[in-house]
Order: structure tokens, then sequence, then C-alpha cells
């Protein structure tokens, strides 16, 4: 067993040929999320899955607004990330499940921060 650390947005060449990719509350955290999705596609094989949890807690510390897949307006109506999300996987990923997560994180000994997250699940077509 090894660990590996990288750039999700600016992964090697040897990472590749996936079954089941999993970005665990990533999404939000990215620079250009667009760009980890692009990328993303060509290492998952046809009919393997993205699996995507996250909270969708869009901040500019992480991610410039212009590069949020939601979370803002365009055209003057509301983006939700789920909607952006749809978009950037059009054409070659098909959704096949949808849901909540809850997630609960630790600040001290004495508090704690109860989250939702939610799992979008896409297939590789």
């Amino acid at each position: 067993m090894s660990f590996l650390q990288g750039d999700a947005c600016n992964l090697k060449e040897i990472f590749a040929d996936y079954d089941l990719v999993f970005a665990g509350n990533l999404i939000d955290r990215l620079y250009d999320p667009a760009l980890f999705l692009t990328g993303i596609a060509g290492r998952i094989r046809p009919d393997g899955l993205l699996a995507i949890t996250s909270p969708y807690t869009w901040l500019e510390e992480y991610t410039p607004r212009e590069k949020w897949l939601g979370g803002r307006r365009e055209g003057g109506e509301p983006l939700s990330t789920f909607d952006g999300l749809a978009r950037s996987l059009a054409g070659g990923f098909l959704l096949v499940h949808r849901g909540n997560i809850p997630f609960v994180i630790r600040e001290t000994a004495r508090k704690h921060q109860h989250s939702l997250a939610e799992l979008t699940i896409w297939r590789k077509t």
C-alpha cells in the first residue's frame, strides 16, 4: 500500500483507467472545478463511476467566483451547483443516484459542525 498526494486539477498521466473515482468534499475546494471534471472524465473507464459529495460551500479563498459551478447567478437566474455539475458532465456521464449524506466536523472538544453533503453518482457513457 502507498500514499500519494497530488493536485486534483493536474493529475499525473499514471492516474488513469479507473472503475470508480470518489471526490469527497472536494469540488468546492478546487481552484478550477470544471478543469477537474474535464480531466477526470478521461481517467474513468466506460461504465465507470464518478461519485461526488459536497456541501457546496463555495468560498473565494479556494475558488475564484467565476469558476464556481453553482451558488451564483447566471443570466440573472440562480444556478445551483447540481445544475452546474450536470452541465459540466453532460454528454459524457449519466446521473445514476442523488442523495444526501450527513457529516460532522469536530472543531474543538466541545464544538462540532453538523453539515449535509449532497452525493451524486455519475456513470460514464
